[in-house]
């Protein structure tokens, strides 16, 4: 072993014999005490190869770690112990193709994530007692209710359903029985693909001006506000057979609270900012005075009820605290000489920071020369009435 010529050993086999030790101590010596072996780049076993006179140093020199006795090479090998680093050693190709199948996975599931995303539910109808879901065209699930429903136009129920931030979709469903059997609206969550998460039948009852209401409740239209971290369902409901509307609240567990109740139907919701806070806009009608309203409730708290007077202004049953604002809007002439006993609001439009209001006056009346009679109110952004303008 004193040989210090530049000849190469190849294999372990031959390594371990000059070594006087087996291979599998060999090869943990280059593991972990940095044993000279050289990888020409084959990962089989033979093609490694080692210098004597880089052997020879390594002997004579510091290793990384104690070795015991039966381990120790020939007497040229030092005892002393020093502490190193071990030198780990992975061929090229090796590393190389780990990398392309990370690559390759990360790929894979990416792919898997966006073709496994379910479409988001564009539109829904009703027919018997079936709701269908679709997205573009395509149906997408449908859900049976167990009992008829009301077959409604396109534009009615699209103010049936919404769809959230987490891609879970509200729905108002149209007369549904309760667990007593009365019939009254409810307001169901589905996930995107159509399972039934929760479901809230509208079974509240509300003391208003001396009388009970509800149920039966049918639903109106839907909102939902809140950007994902904070959101909220909001439902506006109205009881008969004593026209008593309410706005409820639902959280996105199924919880409802009462948030502000009517003397008369709430129908379209609308959501403006005043000053940066953010509000409800509620067209309404208001059964005392014979008039189409607007409601201005507040999503951070209960708005209470509408203000009214005498009897009508007791509630035993309403929530706290009173509307922002609560504005009447008058019959015109033609409605009066048309017989319709109140007007209401058609639609609410939110742009440039203005509030548009349009109410119906009145039925089409082809006897009479009557069509599309309406009145347009405009609202300033800070709630002022500014104008209004007549269809001819």
């Amino acid at each position: 072993m004193s040989d210090t010529s530049t000849r190469r050993i190849v294999g372990w086999k031959e390594i371990a014999q000059y070594l006087n030790t087996s291979v599998r101590t060999a090869q943990r010596w280059e593991q972990e005490l940095g044993l000279p072996v050289h990888h020409p780049g084959s990962s089989k076993g033979y093609s490694v190869l080692a210098y004597v006179e880089e052997l020879e140093a390594w002997l004579k020199g510091p290793k990384g770690s104690t070795v015991s006795g039966k381990d120790r090479p020939g007497p040229a090998m030092s005892t002393e112990s020093t502490t190193r680093t071990p030198t780990w050693r992975l061929p090229k190709v090796l590393v190389t193709g780990a990398i392309a199948v990370v690559a390759i996975g990360a790929i894979l599931a990416l792919f898997r994530f966006t073709t496994a995303r379910p479409a988001k539910v564009g539109s829904i109808t009703f027919s018997g007692g079936q709701m269908s879901a679709w997205s573009n065209g395509k149906l997408l699930w449908s859900y049976d209710f167990g009992q008829p429903t009301p077959n409604l136009s396109t534009e009615d129920a699209g103010r049936k359903f919404r769809v959230m931030p987490s891609g879970n979709v509200i729905v108002a469903a149209p007369l549904l029985q309760t667990e007593t059997g009365t019939s009254t609206d409810a307001i169901y969550c589905f996930s995107a693909m159509g399972k039934v998460l929760w479901r809230h039948p509208f079974s509240e009852r509300v003391h208003f001006g001396g009388e009970e209401c509800g149920p039966l409740w049918l639903a109106s239209d839907l909102m939902v506000t809140g950007d994902g971290t904070n959101t909220s369902a909001w439902c506006t409901i109205t009881g008969y057979l004593k026209s008593v509307g309410m706005l409820v609240k639902v959280d996105p567990n199924g919880n409802t609270t009462r948030w502000f109740v009517n003397f008369g139907h709430l129908g379209r919701i609308k959501e403006f900012r005043v000053g940066g806070a953010p509000y409800l806009l509620l067209g309404a009608i208001n059964n005392e005075m014979n008039s189409a309203g607007l409601a201005v409730v507040g999503e951070t708290r209960p708005a209470g009820h509408s203000p009214q007077t005498g009897a009508l202004a007791q509630c035993d049953s309403c929530p706290e605290g009173q509307p922002y604002r609560y504005f009447l809007f008058p019959r015109s002439e033609v409605i009066r000489v048309t017989g319709p006993p109140y007007n209401g609001v058609r639609e609410i439009v939110v742009a440039n920071g203005q509030v548009e209001v349009r109410t119906t006056e009145g039925g089409d009346d082809p006897s009479r020369g009557i069509w599309s009679v309406w009145a347009l109110y405009n609202i300033s952004e800070a709630l002022v009435p500014q104008s209004v303008f007549f269809s001819d």
